[in-house]
């Protein structure tokens, strides 16, 4: 990272717990189809919040994660966005690329990390996001000299549609769903981002992550029954942020 560069990456590491903030509005509001410019409340007694409840990580901790008009507990996974955007700044700026690239890169393993979050609560993955993250991913492909835009695009379609075509042939054989429609359209953005020879990897790492937590599962408690719903588009997020930052 050249001399040069320095005021802008302090500037993502310190804007990372604001954007974690904006991304658990985010988290809450999209999947649920609520509007987003409402102003923030408690869930517990609807209290408006002030500036001073809203501070990232800091808020929480000196509320000690509840309520300060109610009690009531704040939900766990707001602060650990907030933590994760964090810790996206960190990493976004510590890969040494150009500017260019460390701002699309952070913003998309930041639009990776409420997708994430989504799925895992809400089993959705919003259209605004996997939007965002087809745009980004085509940033960073035309960003990449190994790629430009018509690879990224190119990608980009082949992700989705061996994703649409294996979300067609599970119903055909299965006479149910089995994979969303979110996760076709996530495979866009991802493809775009990681690359058509990325593809293969990102799907078997998240494979792999979504087998290891259904055993463990399995070993913790009943046999998950074989129509429960697994938030794939988490695991696939989580894939995406390992080969891309690796």
């Amino acid at each position: 990272m050249s001399q040069s560069d320095w005021p802008l990456a302090l500037l993502i590491v310190a804007l990372g717990p604001v954007v974690g903030s904006f991304l658990g509005v985010l988290v809450e509001r999209l999947p649920q189809g609520m509007a987003i410019t409402k102003r923030s409340h408690c869930a517990s007694c609807a209290r408006a919040l002030w500036w001073r409840d809203m501070i990232p990580v800091i808020s929480v901790v000196l509320r000690r994660g509840a309520c300060r008009s109610c009690g009531a507990g704040i939900p766990g996974h707001l602060i650990r966005i907030e933590l994760a955007a964090a810790l996206v700044g960190v990493v976004a700026v510590s890969l040494g690329v150009g500017q260019a690239e460390m701002v699309l890169t952070a913003m998309f393993l930041w639009t990776l990390v409420a997708l994430f979050y989504c799925d895992l609560l809400y089993f959705r993955l919003p259209d605004p996001l996997t939007a965002a993250l087809f745009v980004l991913g085509m940033g960073l492909a035309i960003n990449d000299p190994a790629q430009g835009f018509a690879e990224g695009l190119l990608s980009a379609a082949l992700a989705s549609g061996a994703f649409l075509l294996i979300r067609w042939a599970y119903a055909l054989l299965r006479r149910r769903e089995g994979l969303g429609l979110g996760d076709v359209k996530v495979m866009a953005g991802i493809g775009a981002a990681v690359g058509w020879a990325g593809v293969p990897l990102v799907t078997l790492i998240a494979a792999l992550l979504a087998l290891a937590v259904i055993a463990i599962d399995t070993l913790r408690g009943p046999v998950p029954k074989g129509d429960a719903p697994v938030p794939f588009g988490s695991y696939l997020c989580v894939a995406t942020a390992f080969v891309l930052v690796m």
